[in-house]
């Protein structure tokens, strides 16, 4: 999630009603979240809890930072969430590493339920990052909303960020570090092959931004029942 992302789903959910509470899947840890990309505690999480709204975070594994724990896609978690009456639901950056999408996106609708708001982003032009996979998945933004089929699109946008040369200017790097890191990686590419993979990836969009779909998604029915996701 880049700078310009985390302000814009701040703004999408403070201008919606009843979000709160609202689940955070794929949430990652408090330290990702506020040291190694501080911009996502800063420009979307800290104003949410001003705003009165309660964030609970959920990911795969336990760790500092991380609320809630366990694979949607565990009928007993999605149990357990669904329990907790969530008005919302953040699906960021997240379809684009697993390979059951469609399953991924039912659960997500059947967790909040009818009247439920997903708001879900996806890399739409950006480079191969493994995490630990990297299925591919590019959508426009209404590919993005058409993968929650029990929903209504709200709204469906895409947004452009920085291109890989701005990312480096912001970061305090330069093209001759990148071009030597990118050589670093290359020594080690038998050990290191999706890292090494990642970083020469980057380099297409030298001059060309990254961009992001971004789709808001309200619940109009379950389409499956509980204990059972396709």
């Amino acid at each position: 999630m880049f700078d310009r992302e985390a302000a814009r789903l701040r703004e999408i959910l403070l201008g919606q009603r009843a979000v709160s509470p609202l689940l955070n899947l794929g949430s990652s840890t408090r330290a990702f979240r506020e040291v190694t990309k501080p911009h996502i505690d800063r420009e979307l999480f800290g104003p949410l809890a001003a705003a009165g709204i309660e964030v609970f975070h959920c990911d795969l594994k336990q760790a500092e930072g991380v609320d809630l724990a366990g694979d949607i896609l565990d009928p007993e978690v999605r149990a357990a969430l669904r329990a907790r009456g969530f008005k919302s639901l953040l699906c960021s950056n997240l379809l684009e590493h697993v390979r059951d999408r469609s399953a991924v996106a039912a659960a997500c609708e059947e967790i909040v339920g009818p009247g439920g708001l997903i708001l879900a982003t996806v890399p739409s032009s950006y480079p191969y990052h493994a995490d630990p996979i990297d299925t591919g998945f590019r959508p426009n933004p209404a590919e993005l909303a058409a993968h929650f089929a029990g929903s209504e699109t709200v709204l469906a946008e895409e947004l452009v960020g920085r291109t890989y040369r701005e990312d480096m200017k912001d970061r305090g790097s330069s093209v001759g570090a990148e071009i030597a890191r990118t050589l670093g990686l290359a020594l080690l590419s038998f050990a290191r092959p999706r890292s090494f993979r990642a970083q020469v990836h980057r380099w297409l969009w030298f001059g060309r931004p990254f961009r992001v779909s971004i789709a808001l998604m309200r619940v109009r029915k379950t389409p499956f029942q509980s204990g059972s996701v396709r």
